[in-house]
């Protein structure tokens, strides 16, 4: 949808653009500038250096007027609330209705409610979305925008359709008392206002005469449903008495994973301290913060990320919208420690959002092949600052109160500080967030430029969003890094805040996973299965594990947020944790994974499947010489194409191998795909991938097939999923 507006057509970042390209033709142009500012150190640093080139220019200007950037109001005014816009947008949804464009047309109402100034345009906006609610079979939510709509004002001439909308919903959900009322409302406004289309009258008619006979059906099955299930639990270690590690992991179950370094090629990383089996839940971690995707605003709850067909607007922007006023009130309240990691609105509601997401991160062409921009990354790297609490990020930029033995923040001392972990990594705690790998040695100057841009607008922002700063009034504290020398301020300065915002932007791309939902089109048909990303989440503990193109562990996304670690397969203790950053190798060719990889996580990825380049799902199938069973009597490996194992005779694994992946498996996919899913379709496929990881080795598409599989079971009994039909 083109509603959403971006950071580049945002006057203020134009202006704050300009400014910054004055600044650096005054000093000898873009390329003398990059030298010098390539011989930088810390974040630190480079925001400094930006922010005593443009105090450099002002005419005496204090706080964030230096930059030469609009205050509150200004900005409020261009992204407020409008009935005009409410009814632009209104009517590009009705174009889409006349189409039966049903998705679009709801986001373009719902969009056109939230831009709704008025009661007026807000009942207009209402009685349009009730219109495909009630085509899409969503009863509840057609009936409650209705009655809404009729509340704030919808013209009485035509108050008569909403109340046989609303009678037709209560019969179906056989709610008949209420609908007799409405549709008897709906006679009297018929029968008053002289001529009236017979079809109308006749739908009011007939359904009174239903709510007289009393005739009652049951209710219809709910042909949409947004399904969020509960945090699972971690499969804990029976033996409590474990070994103390140096850092307490809070994500993880108990005596099972620990953090280790693996070296200067593999960084830190996660490992198994005991043997765990196919299903085991390893790790639930929740985000330290997260923001929705800018293409669910208008179909997803902005706080607690679920679907909703009838979203509420903010009261005091245009852009997000809220499942109960239970979200509203949470996601604008202020932050408070530990981080509770659910999508926030307090310091970016007032019409700030547009300008939080950066898709062009310094305003250099997008044509050019070093420009960089991204409005998820430039949106969760605010939101790693905004939502944590200033006397907390404070206390840990100056080493004081309870981070008084941490290392330091990476913005001011660099990777030195990722050295030591923090002796509990607790996913809610700002010290795990900021321990995070940044990869600055592997970005160019002007990729730190730009994003150094980005940076101390941003800090503008969440400065006139109401965060509390301190700009230019104390220029010791601009230009001097805290140190044990100097006093902890009372207030942070601004200069910090964009240091530890410029540290963000550069962790966000190497660290962010994304909270999902499934969309299935019906419960009969799994195969169109699809993945939609909600939400750009900092989970701290994920963050650690590295990656692999053929994955141990499977995240699940599931209530509130949280998404946990599945093994895949039975692991033995100090097998380290890998999960897949990009697509799995059986589903994306090398080529295309390497390019992925190496441009967003700074790397060359040299696992197994890359390093022996193993065909995908899609490739011609494998010839039975290249698939390998292991001998259940020798342990040995022989090729499908044996009759028996080479090594000893036994052809105990070939007849095994006919029987799970020629008969069983086929059978069990067409059942599970078809929609015929039983209480046990789970814990079956949890045994089968026991089984083949003791029959077969690596690569092998039938243990490739049964993990998808897997994927989709442990999804619907364990995770986020959305049925979601492409018609009524």
């Amino acid at each position: 949808m083109d509603i959403v507006k971006t950071g580049s057509s945002q006057t203020a970042f134009k202006t704050f653009c300009r400014r910054v390209e004055a600044c650096v033709s005054q000093s000898g142009g873009m390329s003398k500038w990059l030298r010098a500012f390539g011989r930088l150190k810390t974040d630190f640093e480079r925001v400094c250096h930006l922010l005593r080139a443009l105090e450099k220019t002002t005419r005496g200007d204090c706080s964030f007027a230096a930059l030469g950037l609009p205050n509150k109001e200004t900005i409020s005014k261009s992204n407020a609330k409008s009935d005009n816009e409410s009814i632009r947008i209104r009517e590009l949804g009705n174009e889409c209705w006349k189409l039966r464009q049903c998705q679009a047309s709801l986001a373009y109402f719902t969009a056109a409610l939230f831009y709704a100034s008025s009661d007026l345009q807000k009942a207009l906006a209402l009685g349009n979305r009730s219109c495909v609610l009630h085509h899409l079979q969503c009863f509840q939510e057609a009936a409650h925008d209705a009655v809404l709509a009729l509340e704030l004002g919808f013209p009485k001439d035509k108050a008569h359709r909403l109340h046989i909308r609303v009678g037709q919903c209560l019969l179906r959900l056989n709610h008949v008392e209420d609908a007799r009322q409405h549709f008897e409302r709906a006679l009297d406004q018929l029968t008053s206002s002289g001529p009236s289309t017979s079809k109308l009258l006749s739908l009011a008619r007939s359904g009174l005469v239903e709510c007289q006979e009393g005739s009652t059906t049951s209710a219809p099955p709910p042909a949409w449903q947004c399904v969020r299930a509960p945090q699972p639990v971690l499969t804990a270690d029976e033996d409590e008495n474990g070994t103390p590690e140096m850092c307490h992991l809070v994500a993880a179950a108990s005596n099972t994973v620990r953090l280790r370094n693996a070296g200067s090629e593999r960084g830190w990383t996660l490992e198994l301290t005991r043997d765990v089996s196919v299903g085991d839940v390893l790790l639930v971690d929740r985000p330290y913060a997260s923001r929705l995707n800018k293409e669910c605003f208008f179909t997803h709850c902005y706080h607690c990320y679920t679907r909703c067909q009838n979203l509420r607007p903010c009261t005091g922007c245009s852009q997000v919208g809220f499942c109960s006023e239970s979200c509203a009130e949470k996601a604008c309240s202020s932050p408070s420690s530990p981080a509770h990691g659910l999508g926030r609105h307090c310091y970016e509601c007032d019409s700030l959002l547009p300008c939080l997401l950066l898709d062009n991160y310094a305003g250099w062409p997008k044509s050019s092949s070093e420009s960089i921009g991204g409005t998820d990354v430039a949106h969760l790297a605010f939101a790693c600052v905004a939502d944590t609490d200033s006397n907390s990020l404070l206390d840990f930029v100056c080493r004081t109160g309870r981070y008084q033995d941490t290392s330091g923040h990476q913005a001011f001392v660099g990777a030195v500080a990722r050295a030591t972990p923090p002796a509990v990594f607790d996913p809610g705690d700002y010290a795990s967030a900021a321990w995070l790998v940044a990869n600055t040695e592997h970005r160019s100057p002007a990729d730190l430029w730009q994003r150094t841009v980005a940076a101390v607008f941003l800090t503008y922002c969440l400065s006139i969003g109401g965060y509390p700063l301190t700009w230019f009034e104390d220029c010791g504290l601009v230009c001097d890094a805290p140190s044990p020398q100097n006093r902890r301020p009372d207030r942070l300065p601004a200069s910090w805040a964009a240091a530890c915002l410029l540290y963000h932007l550069q962790s966000v791309p190497s660290n962010a996973h994304s909270y999902a939902e499934t969309l299935f089109p019906s419960h009969d048909d799994l195969r169109c299965a699809e993945v939609r990303a909600l939400a750009s989440c900092l989970y701290p503990s994920l963050s650690l594990v590295n990656h692999s193109c053929d994955p141990v562990v499977v995240r699940n996304c599931a209530a509130n947020a949280t998404c946990s670690l599945t093994a895949l397969r039975p692991l033995a203790a100090g097998s380290e944790l890998l999960d897949c950053y990009c697509a799995h190798y059986a589903l994306q060719c090398r080529a295309e994974r390497q390019a992925a990889i190496a441009s967003q996580y700074c790397f060359v990825c040299a696992c197994d499947a890359c390093t022996h380049n193993w065909p995908g799902l899609s490739a011609e199938p494998l010839p039975g010489t290249r698939i390998f069973l292991k001998c259940p009597r020798c342990s040995k490996r022989f090729s499908l194409a044996e009759a028996k194992c080479t090594n000893c005779g036994d052809n105990a694994g070939r007849k095994r191998y006919t029987e799970l992946v020629e008969v069983e498996l086929p059978r069990r996919l067409e059942m599970s795909l078809s929609g015929h899913v039983t209480g046990n379709s789970l814990a079956w496929s949890r045994t089968l991938l026991e089984e083949l990881a003791e029959l077969l080795s690596r690569p092998a598409p039938a243990w490739d097939m049964g993990q998808e599989l897997y994927k989709i079971l442990l999804t619907l009994a364990d995770g986020n999923w959305c049925m979601e039909p492409t018609t009524p």
